[in-house]
């Protein structure tokens, strides 16, 4: 009997600390503006129970994040009712995964003030190595030197480092981008006016290929900007043996704003950085009006090098 007694209580105390670890409904991942739930102001980190109520004012946003691992999204003014937000939530498969990297997201815009000044952070991130970059040239490519690609697009971007090409940006009309095979055979060339180019493997002149090298250059014809270019760069397109790296992104989050910033967290931790960066785009253009994706991107490309500002200021400092 008494053995029976401790094992109800061991089972009790079993159920009460499975329920207290899901005493609420959701997280807030992202927020704008002076949203309310219960009375109470909305924080991004806050935990929001079945029986609060949501009060959204005009122009304000939510990025939520159920106990399942699925997203909600509120913009639109109004009240909202927490337990029916989470009913109106279908059946997940993605939920330890989207979990996983949504509290990433927590953990970054609720760090400490020392883990915001750099020391610890992004600590929960498995380091896949130094950045491979070369050293400034006339047009620096922000992309890493090599680039190893899982879907079909790949952005690119540049500046023109004006104390080595000994021209003003703004003076630059146009950009040629030229693509060759292993075997240095072009491909294809395009000029933009952009600093900025996305390279699509379903194009024809790509489709069968597996790596690429490309340089951006002046397109100019004024012979003195002919010798402004980059180094030449690497895309690898990754083969079947990434197909589980492939599934489990397409496993967590979805085509909102939201969505795209937890993609752009799994895709950093795994490596892809070039395509994390265009993640986290796809999520400043889908909220462009929500602070908390630009604030996430640019402590994105500061740790990762990929942005002019980066670059430069790690040169002077190497080179004090």
């Amino acid at each position: 009997m008494k053995t029976k007694s401790l094992f109800l209580v061991a089972l009790m105390l079993l159920i009460g600390g499975t329920t207290m670890a899901q005493n609420y409904a959701f997280r807030v991942l992202t927020a704008k503006g002076n949203n309310k739930a219960s009375k109470k102001a909305i924080r991004v980190g806050s935990k929001l129970n079945n029986s609060d109520v949501i009060v959204m004012e005009q122009g304000g946003y939510l990025g939520l994040l159920h106990t399942n691992g699925q997203t909600v999204e509120l913009r639109t003014k109004g009240t909202y009712r927490v337990n029916e937000l989470a009913n109106n939530l279908k059946a997940s498969n993605n939920s330890s995964l989207t979990s996983r990297y949504a509290n990433y997201v927590v953990s970054e815009l609720t760090s400490s003030a020392e883990e915001a000044s750099g020391k610890n952070r992004y600590k929960h991130m498995k380091k896949t190595g130094a950045v491979r970059r070369t050293v400034l040239k006339k047009i620096t490519v922000l992309q890493e030197r090599k680039v190893n690609m899982l879907g079909d697009k790949m952005e690119i971007e540049w500046f023109v480092y004006e104390e080595l090409a000994e021209i003003n940006p703004k003076d630059v009309k146009e950009y040629r981008i030229v693509l060759t095979d292993l075997r240095n055979n072009e491909l294809y060339s395009e000029t933009t006016t952009q600093t900025s180019y996305t390279i699509d493997f379903s194009r024809p002149e790509l489709k069968d290929q597996t790596i690429i090298f490309y340089r951006v250059e002046v397109a100019d014809e004024d012979k003195k900007n002919k010798n402004i270019y980059s180094d030449k760069q690497v895309i690898n397109k990754e083969d079947e043996t990434k197909k589980e790296v492939r599934e489990q992104l397409d496993q967590i989050g979805d085509d909102t704003a939201l969505g795209h910033l937890i993609k752009a967290q799994y895709l950093e931790e795994t490596g892809y950085n070039a395509e994390a960066a265009m993640a986290y785009k796809a999520a400043i253009a889908l909220a462009p009006e929500v602070e908390t994706y630009k604030i996430l991107y640019d402590s994105f490309t500061e740790r990762t090098e990929m942005s002019e500002k980066a670059i430069i200021t790690k040169k002077n400092s190497v080179n004090k």
